[in-house]
């Protein structure tokens, strides 16, 4: 009983086995590949930033000269086109051009005004009036404004036209006959001074004129006169 006893303590007492420390030898093959992969691609990324920069730097020096020469000119022109713009004054300022009010700009000012097309006036002709032809045949009879009469009752008792009593007497003014004062020259037919049985009628038909026209004429109400009256014998038709 004490040997079992004794078994049972040295077995109690007994430390507990420590798990082996080394690795698997397949995880340190891996670990060892992916440093080896990320130095490469460490490596492969600062060989294209050198490719990079060696571009860079083959530029040709000529248009590097090239650009750096041509700055000064440009330069140049600058400051002469500014000075030709500046008119320098007598304290060696150069003088601003101040706009005046009411100044115009030159492009603005100058318009070129196209002259406006005058159309030809239309003269319309002129209405001529046609020329009054005075009877040819007859006498020239020359009577005296009376009282009560007008230019146009004139012409109306002697049967002819307005228009022709003022072509046989252009320097009479229509308006201003005067009662025993104006004369106006009147185109009739005849006279004819009666005779011993001469009566109106008869005269009438000697002269082929209406007995109204005669009796119109001589201012007659009757159909009667006496002899040795002088009767006006007008134109049948109205001259």
């Amino acid at each position: 009983m004490q040997f079992e006893d004794r078994e049972n303590r040295e077995q109690r007492n007994e430390r507990p086995k420590e798990p082996a420390r080394n690795l698997p030898m397949a995880v340190l093959l891996v670990l060892v590949g992916i440093i080896c992969a990320l130095l490469y691609i460490g490596w492969k990324y600062m060989s294209d930033d050198t490719s990079g920069g060696d571009d860079l730097t083959a530029v040709p020096a000529d248009t590097v000269a090239k650009a750096i020469g041509n700055q000064p000119e440009e330069e140049e022109k600058t400051l002469t086109e500014t000075t030709n713009n500046t008119t320098p004054t007598a304290n060696g300022l150069p003088e601003v051009s101040v706009p005046k009010v009411g100044d115009k700009n030159e492009a603005t000012a100058v318009k070129e005004e196209k002259p406006k097309e005058e159309k030809p006036k239309e003269e319309k002709p002129k209405e001529e009036k046609p020329k009054v032809e005075i009877p040819a045949g007859g006498e020239t009879y020359t009577h005296t404004v009376g009282e009560g009469e007008t230019f146009f009752g004139i012409a109306n008792r002697y049967n002819i036209k307005k228009e022709t009593l003022k072509a046989m007497n252009p320097g009479v003014d229509e308006s201003g006959i005067k009662i025993g004062v104006t004369k106006l020259k009147v185109r009739i037919k005849a006279v004819h001074t009666v005779g011993p049985g001469d009566i109106i009628r008869v005269v009438s038909n000697k002269y082929g004129v209406s007995q109204t026209l005669i009796m119109q004429a001589n201012k007659k109400t009757k159909n009667y006169a006496a002899r040795g009256e002088k009767l006006i014998i007008p134109f049948a038709e109205k001259q």
